[in-house]
């Protein structure tokens, strides 16, 4: 049987410190592992990804000429885009079309024109798509309430979600002595740091708090502000974007993760933090319930007393319990890259018809 031929669209693999470039590696790396016999995969990729993922797939580099014009380069079977951000589309408009939506956290982020702008650019790609996949039941409801589907399939999909192991890693030289608290991702406003700021005043002295994530928006020099004017500068720690090796030793060592988010496609910190089997303390919005379902720890307001006593309650609560740490690397296994990939291969396969 001839195999099919499938392009899988990995061009965020040019920022692999975003939450989309871990996918791709990730997605990238599960498909390079893969050996179907339906099915021929070549990956869309930055040039200096050539051959990242091995020998048992094809690679396309990413070009002007692929993103101005499309029907001068080489056809596919079919074609699976990563995200809804891609400016990359097939030779033609008989190409069957997956499209995977991760978020609409724009709408509350940008202006109310901008995100008009986003929504109609967005839309013309739901036209085009032959199926849509969403990460989470949540986006799926969003993605429905904002932008004409009509009937076209829509799949929910979850994201895998893996943490690189480092055998012997050291402490950072960021990381400071005392009881660690951690969190991770763009340091931007939609994440609601600044709630954990008179949070901490109300801790005892021995809890220090790392906020790892690109610091490059407007947000963060704010967030550091407010740190300083505390007099929390030795307690809450900004370190920027951290090595894999890095988010580790923190994971492994840390005695909570803090997750406050407002807009979340799937959140990957709590599950990445119950692969450790550690305590997450999250937000109520967005995605984070449907994911981590009574695994974490929620805060029910952001008044910064209630959230003191809630911690130090229900961490008490969780290192009385010593069975609690392996309920939550169980239930953070039912997010594996594997899982994921299975689903597509099913999706693909239904597409085609083999």
């Amino acid at each position: 049987m001839n195999r099919k031929s499938i392009l899988i669209d990995l061009d965020r693999l040019k920022n692999l410190n975003t939450g989309l470039g871990q996918v791709a590696e990730f997605f990238g790396t599960e498909i390079g592992r893969t050996d179907d016999d339906r099915f021929h995969f070549t990956l869309l990729v930055p040039k200096n990804f050539v051959g990242r993922f091995g020998d048992n797939v094809d690679y396309e580099v990413v070009s002007l000429k692929r993103r101005y014009f499309p029907s001068l380069c080489r056809k596919y079977d079919l074609w699976y885009t990563i995200h809804q951000d891609s400016a990359y589309f097939p030779s033609d408009r008989k190409t069957p079309y997956v499209l995977t939506i991760n978020d609409l956290n724009f709408l509350g982020e940008k202006t109310a024109a901008k995100a008009a702008k986003r929504l109609r650019i967005l839309q013309k790609k739901v036209d085009r798509a032959s199926v849509i996949t969403v990460i989470s039941k949540f986006t799926e409801g969003v993605v429905r309430e904002h932008l004409n589907v009509g009937a076209k399939p829509v799949q929910v999909i979850y994201c895998g979600v893996k943490v690189k192991t480092f055998e012997g890693a050291n402490q950072p030289a960021f990381a400071p002595e005392g009881d660690l608290l951690f969190s991770v991702g763009v340091v931007q406003m939609k994440k609601n740091y600044h709630v954990l700021i008179d949070f901490m005043k109300r801790l005892p002295e021995n809890y220090k708090l790392i906020i790892a994530g690109n610091k490059s928006g407007p947000y963060a020099p704010s967030l550091q502000q407010k740190i300083d004017e505390a007099g929390l500068h030795d307690r809450i720690l900004l370190p920027g974007i951290i090595s894999e090796e890095d988010k580790y030793w923190m994971y492994t060592h840390c005695k909570a993760v803090l997750f406050p988010s407002k807009f979340e496609g799937m959140g990957f910190p709590p599950v990445e933090a119950m692969r450790f089997g550690k305590p997450v303390f999250a937000s109520t919005y967005s995605s984070i319930p449907e994911v981590s379902e009574h695994y974490a720890y929620y805060w029910k307001s952001f008044d910064p007393d209630e959230m003191a006593e809630f911690f130090l309650t229900h961490l008490k609560m969780y290192e009385a319990d010593t069975t609690l740490p392996e309920q939550l690397r169980q239930h953070s296994m039912k997010y594996t890259w594997e899982n994921n990939l299975r689903l597509y291969l099913e999706l693909f396969g239904n597409m085609l018809g083999v």
